[in-house]
C-alpha cells in the first residue's frame, strides 16, 4: 500500500515539473520575441525615386537591401551616406543618357534626377534655364535625352523705366506678358509683336496718346464801305456797327511719351455769325471856307487857314486837310472871339492863339483844328488863352474859343462842331 502511494506522489511531482518547465519555456520564448521586435529598425530604401520601407535588425547596407527583396541591378549607384543619420538608402540605376546644351552634346553615364545628371555632366544651369522632354526632378532612364534651354534677357524700355525679363523662347508679345506690360493700338513697339526672340535684345515702347481739345475763337467782323452824297468828302460815319462772331475749334492733340507732338484741327463749328460793319463815306464836295483871311497860311489844295502860324514841315495833311499823324483827337463845340490884347499866358492875341480849358488841354499845346462841316480850316494853333466858357455846362459846354481876325468872322462862325488834333 505504501508503495502505491509513493508511486502516485512521484507521478504528481513529475507532472508539476513538466508544467513548470513548459511555462518557463513559453516565458523565455515571449521574452526572446519581445526582444527581437523591440530591436528592429525601419529603413527607407529609395529605388529610382520610389520609396520602400524595410523593418530589419540588419545593419549593413547589403544585408538590408537583400532583406528588402527589391530587384536591384548590380551596377546601380548606391548611396548610404544617410543610413546612420536618417535611415535612408538611395539606389539609382546608372543609365546612358545624352545632355544637349546648345550645339554641344554630352553622352554620359548618370544616375539620380535630371538635375543630378546635368551636374554629373559638369554643367550648370541658371535659375531661368529650363529643360525639354523631362522635369529636373524626374529620375533618369536609359537613353534619355535632356535638352537644356538656355535663358536670355530682354530689356524693355517703357514709361521712363527699364524692365528686364528672362525667357528661353517666345515672341515680343510673350516678353511683354512676362513683364506685365501692356501696349495699346496707338503705342509704338520697336519690334513686331509676333517676332520670335532668340537672344539678348531690347524692346522700346513709345507711349502715344490722342486727346481731344476744344478752343473758342473770335471771328472778326468784316468792314464794308458805301459811298453817300449826304456827307462831304473826307467825312464818314458808321451805318451799321460790326459785331464779332464766335467759333469752336476741335483739335486732336497727339502726345508722345507725355510730350505734345502735334495738333490736328478736325472740326470747326460757328456758334455765332459775325455782323458786317457798314461805313458810309461822303462824296459831296465840301464848300471852301467862305472867309478869306489875310495873313493865313495857304495849303496845298488852295485853302487858307485862319491861323497865321505855318505848320512844321513834318506835319503831313490828307486831302481833307487833316493830319496823318497825331497824339490825340478831341471832338466838341467851338465858339469864336475877337477881343482883348493879351492872352492868359501873356502873349499878344492873334489868329492861331486859342482859348481852352487848361485842365483839359494844357497851355502851349500845339494843335491842328478843323470844323467838322468842312467849311473852316483853323489850322496850326496853340493853347495860350482861356475864358469864362470853362464854366459853361450842358448845351453850352464849349471845347475851345477860336480867336478870329474880325467880329464879323466871329458872328459868321458862331458855334459849330470842331475836331482838335493834339500834335
Amino acid at each position: 500500500m505504501s508503495d502505491k502511494i509513493k508511486n502516485i506522489g512521484k507521478r504528481i511531482y513529475d507532472a508539476r515539473i513538466r508544467i513548470s518547465t513548459t511555462v518557463i519555456c513559453l516565458v523565455l520564448c515571449m521574452a526572446s520575441l519581445l526582444t527581437t521586435v523591440s530591436g528592429a529598425n525601419t529603413v527607407k530604401v529609395i529605388l529610382d525615386g520610389i520609396e520602400y520601407e524595410v523593418t530589419t535588425h540588419r545593419t549593413t547596407t547589403g544585408d538590408i537591401l537583400i532583406q528588402s527583396g527589391l530587384e536591384i541591378d548590380k551596377d546601380s549607384h548606391i548611396d548610404d551616406s544617410e543610413l546612420a543619420s536618417r535611415g535612408i538608402i538611395s539606389v539609382n540605376s546608372i543609365c546612358d543618357i545624352t545632355v544637349v546644351d546648345g550645339a554641344k552634346e554630352y553622352k554620359i553615364e548618370a544616375h539620380g534626377t535630371v538635375a543630378d545628371a546635368i551636374s554629373q555632366a559638369g554643367l550648370e544651369m541658371s535659375p531661368y534655364d529650363t529643360v525639354s522632354g523631362c522635369e529636373l526632378t524626374d529620375y533618369v532612364s536609359e537613353n534619355l535625352v535632356i535638352t537644356i534651354n538656355r535663358a536670355f534677357s530682354v530689356m524693355i524700355s517703357v514709361d521712363g523705366d527699364i524692365a528686364t525679363v528672362h525667357m528661353t523662347k517666345g515672341t515680343v508679345a510673350d516678353a511683354l506678358d512676362i513683364a506685365v506690360i501692356t501696349a495699346d493700338d496707338d503705342d509704338i513697339v520697336s519690334r513686331p509683336l509676333d517676332e520670335v526672340l532668340t537672344s539678348n535684345c531690347s524692346i522700346k515702347i513709345t507711349r502715344v496718346e490722342y486727346v481731344e481739345r476744344k478752343e473758342t475763337q473770335e471771328i472778326k467782323f468784316k468792314e464794308k464801305t458805301e459811298k453817300t452824297s449826304t456827307l462831304n468828302k473826307g467825312q464818314s460815319k458808321i451805318k451799321q456797327k460790326g459785331v464779332n462772331g464766335e467759333k469752336v475749334l476741335t483739335y486732336e492733340d497727339k502726345y508722345i511719351d507725355g510730350e505734345l507732338a502735334e495738333s490736328t484741327l478736325v472740326e470747326t463749328v460757328v456758334t455765332r455769325e459775325p455782323v458786317e460793319q457798314i461805313k458810309l463815306v461822303g462824296t459831296k464836295k465840301a464848300a471852301s471856307a467862305s472867309v478869306t483871311v489875310g495873313g493865313g497860311v495857304k495849303l496845298a489844295n488852295g485853302v487858307k487857314t485862319i491861323s497865321v502860324f505855318t505848320p512844321p514841315a513834318s506835319l503831313e495833311l490828307t486831302a481833307n486837310n487833316t493830319p496823318t499823324s497825331y497824339k490825340k483827337k478831341i471832338v466838341g463845340t467851338a465858339s469864336a472871339y475877337h477881343c482883348g490884347t493879351r492872352t492868359a499866358t501873356g502873349k499878344a492875341v492873334k489868329p492861331g492863339y486859342v482859348a481852352v480849358n487848361p485842365k483839359q488841354i494844357p497851355y502851349h499845346t500845339a494843335m491842328w483844328i478843323v470844323s467838322n462841316d468842312g467849311k473852316y480850316v483853323y489850322g496850326y494853333a496853340f493853347a495860350e488863352d482861356t475864358g469864362g466858357f470853362t464854366k459853361w455846362t450842358g448845351s453850352r459846354a464849349t471845347l475851345c474859343d477860336l480867336y478870329m481876325p474880325t467880329d464879323a468872322m466871329c458872328t459868321q462862325f458862331g458855334r459849330r462842331s470842331v475836331t482838335i488834333y493834339i500834335l
